[in-house]
């Protein structure tokens, strides 16, 4: 495929960051020799890299072409020099690194929310003692081994994939591929290969849950992230020529849109509590397991508010200078966690690849969560999987829809 100037830019400049910052590119699959030309050359200089993103930024700016297109360019340029300034040595804070390589605000949630939540769930879960004590012994019970985890996604996959194909079309080639690895510092991860193919790995470092595999499966495949870039190869670089949709790159406002559609897709398939009833049907007799889907339901709900305590842990450690254990303590109190899992999820937001991208889960799941709950959430979904957006995009449609609502009449 022919790319122009800007694609091409784009894309060797990516590369070239990656030379500095390995795993900031997630997946590729535009032209080989690009990334065998950019491979082959000397590897340019932090600050030659930093010198490359502003003559991005301002060929962007000055550029001609969809608005769409120019609109998402110039929040990844951005991102690439926010990124581009820390690896040339500038004394980037975390805030500012967030908010520079993500274009959102990573603010810190109070912990009277967290305690809201755990009143809630102390009211809900069964037995007596400890809210903590008692939440680790509800998911325990839902622990099944590699093996019976296996039969299992016999079952969800085909379900999550036939629901997903009621909300968009898939091309015929595509699947996805599902591996147990450990030693990793994530629960699950998406490998897009390209031409609609993706390899799904999940994490045996942590325990596999019946009750949280479904949502696992539709975070990283169907409608999640193996969809989003499914759909976004077809339409955007193979439809209309985008080279910048063959790669995906970490540390940019591109993943907080994946990742809220990630974080959303479970709920866009199972609405109104139809997951806790299929899998109580379908799901936990293979495990042998008996399912309450009322009570799993409310539990779900009154968990939301706790999806932001890593980010507040990651404020912790990197932005207040928190020793680990401390942190450790916080997310163990706050997330309701035993000590091992509190361990492995400071192992990832301590890590230098995912110490900021942690913010991109909650934060895009309630930046894109409150665009699709002001009209049809089927219908802005699609949109959210097929064209290029960015979140100060979606700030300003919900302004809009705001003042519109405000507006009189």
């Amino acid at each position: 495929m022919n790319l122009d100037s800007l694609s091409r830019d784009y894309l060797v400049l990516a590369f070239g960051i990656e030379r500095h910052l390995p795993g900031y590119v997630d997946s590729y699959f535009g032209p080989a020799e690009v990334r065998e030309n950019r491979a082959a050359a000397e590897p340019a200089t932090p600050e030659g890299l930093l010198e490359q993103a502003e003559v991005l930024a301002e060929q962007v700016a000055d550029g001609e072409g969809p608005p769409d297109r120019l609109g998402f360019l110039g929040a990844q340029a951005r991102a690439m020099i926010a990124t581009c300034r820390k690896l040339a040595g500038d004394d980037l804070s975390y805030a500012d690194e967030v908010r520079g390589c993500f274009d959102i605000a990573p603010t810190r949630t109070p912990e009277a929310v967290f305690e809201q939540a755990i009143a809630e769930l102390d009211d809900l879960l069964p037995g007596d003692g400890p809210v903590r004590e008692r939440m680790v012994a509800w998911r325990r019970r839902f622990e099944v081994a590699p093996e019976v985890a296996r039969t299992l996604l016999d079952v969800v996959v085909p379900e999550v994939r036939r629901r997903t194909l009621e909300v968009v079309d898939l091309p015929p080639e595509e699947a996805v591929e599902f591996a147990f690895v450990s030693d990793k510092p994530w629960s699950g991860y998406n490998w897009y290969l390209g031409r609609s193919r993706s390899r799904v790995e999940l994490n045996t470092d942590l325990p596999i849950r019946a009750n949280a595999l479904t949502g696992l499966i539709c975070h990283e495949a169907y409608p999640g992230h193996h969809t989003e870039w499914t759909l976004k190869e077809h339409h955007l670089y193979r439809d209309r020529g985008l080279g910048e949709f063959a790669i995906q790159l970490i540390h940019t406002p591109q993943a907080v849109i994946a990742e809220g559609i990630a974080t959303l897709a479970e709920s866009i398939l199972f609405p109104d509590g139809d997951l806790h009833r299929w899998q109580a049907e379908r799901l936990y007799p293979l495990a042998g397991l008996e399912g309450d889907p009322e009570r799993e339901t409310r539990l779900d709900a009154a968990q939301r508010a706790l999806r932001a305590v890593n980010a507040n842990a990651a404020l912790l450690l990197h932005a207040d200078g928190a020793p680990e254990e401390e942190v450790v303590a916080y997310i163990a109190r706050y997330g309701l966690r035993d000590e091992p899992e509190a361990r492995q999820n400071l192992r990832f937001i301590a890590d230098p690849l995912w110490c900021a991208y942690v913010f991109t889960y909650h934060a895009g799941r309630d930046l894109l969560g409150r665009w699709l709950s002001n009209g049809s959430r089927t219908e802005r979904f699609r949109r959210l999987l097929t064209e290029p957006v960015w979140p100060s995009e979606v700030e300003e449609w919900i302004a809009a829809e705001a003042g519109e609502r405000a507006a009189p009449h």
